[in-house]
């Protein structure tokens, strides 16, 4: 009887659940969201980035093990892996998506224009357009522009009083292309004033500049915002900077092709102003097949004079030149420098230093093969003007007369006593060329219009003060161009007396 107990007992046991065995895990909860991380990023064509897709359950907990498909809605402008790499193609913008359970999150991905090839404007690029055309007497300010925009000018010509006639900006990408900014201050301005002006102010990351003519401004072109990444300048012609034709602030990498630069008073600027500094020296900033001559301004930062071509803090971008033609034709005044240091020149090939200064060129030139030739005397001088007139040839456009010369009196001072035979100087500049400066007393012309250049930008009149009776005149001299435009300059007094 016991037997039969324990044998029911244990036929019994079997039919009852087995305490050990584990239970099977629950099912995941259902998706709620899937969240895609970073939700949004503007890439460089060419450039990958990897997304991240977390699924969420309804109260934002990561639910793990699910899998995630990818697709991207334009596949001309990104692509994106089965693992979430998106691969940035050409301009404009595309949203991929993950999907999770029938569940859906997005990335917004904006694809900055490639750069088109030298020769290529970047008016081709995709890319809404703005034309502005003709006279524009006030500045043009627009800092919310979309991606890859494009600003066409071929005509427009900006005669503003405005400090900054172009301030332009907003999504990345954005291509400026021709146009004149002309200048009316005189050679007297003193440079505190001058250093206010600038052509043209950027404020967009891989932006491009093209055709643009600057004359009589402060600063050509400055990018002044730490985001001015990857900045381009090709076949732009600025005359009479009084300060830095190209000013890198926040010492970005950027690229400068096929330009003239006649007539700056300090070339290329990375110098900061912010504290703390920026740190700019693994960046790159190239200059290629372009022509750049210092001036002399009879207003500089200290004294009359220039700077030099680099204007370079310690932790600037390293320094690239290519086939590129400096001239300069006096020693600098100013704490900048002829040529990049050694530890900042990265490379250096084919480039030609044009010196028409008295005495040896004032630095040493890199002892790299190839890298400079250096030019003296008439030499250089008709190397120089060849490179210009070819240039010019190869620009056309750039050749049209678009505003009034600028002039001031250069000596003598105002007050000053004139005896005998003394010199008529005034300081004269046109956007194209000047065709004569005439010296006058209280309205009437002493002397021949002078025609030549006696030093880049002075005219000077040898004139015998005998020819007036002895009193208290003043003293003016009128430039004109070749297109028949002219400007007096402000009169100085003087007193003959003989």
């Amino acid at each position: 009887m016991l037997w039969g107990v324990v044998l029911a007992l244990a036929v019994g046991g079997c039919g009852r659940n087995d305490l050990t065995q584990v239970p099977p895990p629950p099912p995941p909860p259902p998706v709620a969201s899937v969240e895609v991380s970073p939700t949004s990023a503007t890439l460089d064509s060419g450039q990958t980035l990897s997304l991240n897709a977390t699924p969420k359950d309804g109260g934002g907990h990561a639910v793990p093990g699910l899998p995630v498909t990818w697709m991207s809605d334009d596949t001309q402008i990104a692509t994106v892996t089965p693992a979430g790499i998106v691969t940035a193609l050409t301009g404009g913008t595309a949203t991929v998506t993950a999907t999770s359970d029938d569940v859906r999150g997005r990335a917004e991905i904006a694809v900055i224009a490639p750069l088109p090839p030298p020769g290529v404007s970047c008016l081709t690029q995709p890319g809404a357009v703005l034309t502005v055309s003709g006279v524009q007497t006030s500045a043009l300010v627009d800092t919310s522009l979309a991606l890859n925009a494009k600003i066409a000018a071929s005509t427009a010509q900006f005669l503003t009083s405005e400090n900054i006639p172009i301030r332009v900006g907003g999504n990345a990408g954005l291509c400026f292309s021709a146009g004149g900014v002309m200048g009316t201050l005189p050679p007297a301005t003193p440079w505190i004033r001058m250093h206010k002006t600038y052509g043209l102010v950027p404020y967009a990351r891989s932006f491009r500049l093209e055709r643009l003519r600057v004359f009589d401004y402060g600063m050509g072109v400055s990018m002044d915002a730490a985001g001015d990444a990857s900045w381009s300048l090709r076949d732009v012609y600025f005359t009479y900077i009084r300060d830095d034709c190209v000013e890198n602030t926040f010492l970005n990498s950027g690229t400068i092709e096929n330009s003239l630069f006649d007539g700056c008073y300090e070339a290329f600027s990375s110098r900061p102003y912010t504290t703390p500094p920026p740190d700019g020296s693994n960046n790159l900033v190239v200059v290629r097949n372009s022509l750049v001559r210092l001036q002399d301004m009879d207003q500089g930062y200290l004294r009359p004079g220039h700077g030099g071509f680099f204007k370079w803090y310690p932790a600037a971008p390293k320094v690239s030149l290519y086939h590129t033609v400096f001239r300069v034709d006096s020693p600098n005044i100013e704490n900048s420098v002829l040529v990049p240091l050694p530890d900042q020149l990265q490379d250096c090939v084919g480039n030609v230093m044009i010196w028409l200064g008295s005495g040896p060129f004032p630095e040493p030139l890199p002892a790299r093969a190839g890298c400079f030739t250096l030019l003296t005397g008439a030499e250089g001088l008709q190397y120089w003007n060849d490179a210009v007139a070819r240039w010019k040839a190869e620009h056309p456009a750039m050749s049209a007369d678009l505003g009034p010369p600028i002039v001031s009196l250069y000596s003598p001072a105002d007050s000053t006593t004139l005896t005998g035979v003394v010199t008529l100087t005034a300081t004269a500049v046109d956007d194209q060329a000047v065709a004569g400066v005439q010296f006058a007393l209280n309205g009437q012309n002493i002397g021949a219009e002078v025609t030549t250049e006696s030093a880049a930008t002075k005219f000077t009149l040898p004139w015998d003060s005998h020819a007036v009776a002895n009193g208290t005149y003043a003293l003016t001299a009128r430039v004109r161009d070749g297109v028949g435009q002219a400007t007096t300059s402000a009169g100085v007094t003087v007193t003959i007396s003989n």
